[in-house]
């Protein structure tokens, strides 16, 4: 007999109860699904004639995570962990049979049942460390007992995904089939029942204890690695493994539950969510949902010198082809060995291997940049002077050239090859066809492209330009540069502005204008002949090779022969008043319509600057502290550059309403 119903499979085949999960497209465990499932087994256990339970999923992949939106409130009963503990109990023995991607929740679901069969691709991970949360329907006891407290924590600390035919995911497995893992789970019921059919608990398995010693091990060596970082989450999972071998089962699963909450009530995963929405949203593009990516598989990078070369170099790391193609042959003689540099630096380090690195780069070809457009999907501009290159008709052109944008330019984060980030500069004249090529270049990249709307100025620099106005202000206010980076650096930004422009190097920035009255810090200095790094002196000094920043105690007596010392703001002072004055600058760059959203600018702010991703970017901070209580500080300020530190009237719309920038995100 069979039944379909909306989200859960359901039939019987010779006393075998097949339940598959059916909610396309990952099979994601939300409350109707697991409502649904629930009752399946309800249903299963009271069939007269069954004697075993297969759980599958349809489609790509067995389950995955429930809805992100639940983290916010909690998520509706039946909670995963009523669902597992309801499978784990079956009096039926229940064989999970695996494939596709199994992430999170998926996972857990997966190790409630009595035994588990995986074909070879079967990947597993538990991606919730990365939004600030853990494991929450029993992974912490049961994942321990099957592996131990190293795999375990190897398994749910990184947020990577692991093949189930290769350690440790392995040993989560009971049989792992070449193909088809229904019907290889089918096989194993069989097998089971001829041997009796008995159920298996995870939760009564001892094998992941066997070895108290390496266990206790595994968890002081996490515990101590994590002792220096900030994120909770981590911590949380170290201390609910251990749990798991010191306490009985029901008790480390309220250890567990207890700690789940702690982590998802907060700041840091709430900032962590955002961000990851965030940055799936900024991906589109704000493009049609339907509008066909091409696959990239070769591109075009035109013009010579340090950013074709890294850009030549992010593309073949990716495993793009690339033609590289310049009009000075001198270009290539100087740039084809620094690009072997950049590979054999990777190797060095361990990065890649040498027959890695060799197979990159047979992937590129050099020449005239006129003979390179053809066979390509994409052609980028790295230099000046390429735009009337002859190429194809039809092949998209994006330029990463800093300066004026017309059509479509793209801004990357620095080092291109790690960095996350491209602002993709959309002009009055970009086409439909270079959005979407920009998309897919982002993709192939592995990117997060931010869609921003302007004549060529960037999102991260009016972001940290507004950040070192705020930092000028305050310091002629009396308060001193190295208490203002003192308390970024403490909250855990590791670019406050003083050290950046001192790396940047003063004169770059000494020209900037300030409101009259107000000072711009690095005009002093340069005055000083303190040039930053470069010089060996700015704000701090830069000595040794590499040179590396130190406080200079004669900067105090520089600072007061030009403007007199204050009391000292308290650092969270200094913080409201900086991240303001960011959020400000955001509000005036939303409503010009350089940005569509607060969470475009908290992407760049996050990937360009490196604000933490647990900590959010501006305009998530400002709703943290209140954005109330941010206006009465920018307003408060007692400096002369008031329009800079005056709130935007989105500030006032949304404080009277009670909402913050999140609001606004569409």
């Amino acid at each position: 007999m069979s039944e379909a119903r909306d989200t859960v499979g359901y039939s019987v085949d010779h006393g075998v109860v097949r339940i598959g999960i059916r909610n396309p497209p990952v099979n994601a465990l939300v409350r109707d699904v697991r409502a649904a499932l629930l009752a399946a087994f309800d249903r299963a256990c009271s069939e007269e004639s069954a004697v075993a339970i297969l759980l599958s999923g349809e489609g790509p992949g067995f389950a995955t995570g429930a809805d992100l939106s639940e983290s916010d409130g909690g998520a509706d009963a039946p909670t995963m962990a009523a669902l597992c503990a309801r499978v784990e109990a079956s009096p039926l023995p229940v064989v999970a049979a695996l494939h596709g991607t199994v992430l999170g929740a998926g996972v857990e679901l997966a190790l409630a049942a009595h035994y588990r069969v995986a074909d070879a691709d079967t990947r597993i991970g538990f991606p919730e460390v990365r939004l600030g949360l853990m494991p929450s329907a029993g992974a912490t006891q049961r994942l321990p007992r099957l592996v131990g407290a190293g795999a375990a924590l190897d398994l749910m600390l990184s947020g990577r995904l692991f093949s189930m035919d290769a350690p440790p995911a392995e040993a989560l497995a009971d049989l792992v089939v070449a193909e088809d893992a229904r019907a290889g789970a089918a096989q194993f019921v069989a097998a089971l029942l001829e041997d009796g059919g008995a159920v298996r608990p995870t939760s009564g398995i001892r094998l992941g204890f066997a070895d108290p010693k390496a266990y206790g091990h595994a968890v002081t060596q996490r515990r101590e690695a994590l002792a220096k970082a900030p994120e909770l989450a981590p911590r949380e999972i170290v201390a609910a493994v251990e749990a798991a071998n010191l306490l009985p089962f029901e008790a480390g699963l309220a250890f567990e539950a207890d700690a789940a909450q702690t982590c998802r009530v907060s700041a840091q995963s709430r900032a962590l969510r955002a961000a990851f929405v965030a940055e799936h949203r900024a991906r589109r593009l704000d493009l049609p949902a339907d509008a066909p990516l091409p696959e990239l598989t070769r591109i075009a990078v035109l013009g010579g010198g340090p950013l074709a070369v890294q850009l030549v170099f992010a593309a073949l790391l990716c495993g793009l082809a690339v033609n590289w193609g310049t009009r000075d042959p001198a270009a290539l003689r100087e740039g084809v060995p620094r690009l072997r540099r950049l590979f054999d630096g990777f190797v060095r380090r361990g990065a890649m291997s040498e027959d890695d690195a060799l197979d990159r780069l047979a992937d590129l070809r050099i020449g005239d940049s006129a003979a390179m457009t053809g066979g390509v999907e994409v052609i980028v501009h790295a230099a000046r002077g390429q735009g009337d290159v002859p190429a194809p008709d039809g092949i998209p052109r994006l330029s990463a050239v800093s300066g004026m944008v017309r059509q479509v330019g793209l801004r990357f984060a620095p080092p291109i090859h790690a960095a996350r980030l491209i602002e993709v500069i959309v002009g009055p004249s970009a086409s439909p066809e270079q959005i979407v090529a920009a998309r897919a270049l982002a993709r192939a990249l592995d990117k997060i492209p931010v869609r921003v709307h302007a004549p060529g100025e960037t999102v991260a620099g009016r972001l940290m330009a507004a950040c070192q106005r705020a930092a000028d202000a305050l310091v002629d206010l009396g308060q001193h540069p190295y208490d203002i980076d003192r308390a970024l650096r403490e909250w855990g930004w590791h670019r406050p502005p003083f050290l950046a422009s001192d790396r940047r190097g003063l004169p770059d920035l000494a020209a900037r204008p300030r409101a009259e009255g107000a000072r711009n810090w690095c005009d002093v200095m340069v005055g000083h002949d303190r040039r930053g790094r470069a010089g060996g002196a700015g704000f701090y000094l830069w000595e040794g090779t590499p040179p590396v920043p130190s406080e200079d105690p004669g900067l105090t007596a520089l600072l007061e022969a030009e403007r007199p010392a204050a009391r000292p703001l308290s650092p969270d002072q200094i913080r409201r008043l900086v991240f303001g004055a960011m959020a400000n600058e955001g509000a005036r760059m939303l409503a010009s319509g350089m940005v569509l959203r607060p969470s475009d600018i908290d992407v760049v702010a996050t990937l360009g600057l490196e604000l933490p991703r647990w900590r959010g970017g501006p305009m998530h901070l400002v709703g943290v502290y209140g954005l109330l209580s941010v206006c009465r500080a920018m307003e408060g300020l007692d400096h002369p550059d008031k329009a800079f530190w005056t709130p935007q009237p989105v500030f006032g719309a949304l404080i009277k309403n009670g909402r913050s920038f999140e609001a606004m995100n569409r």
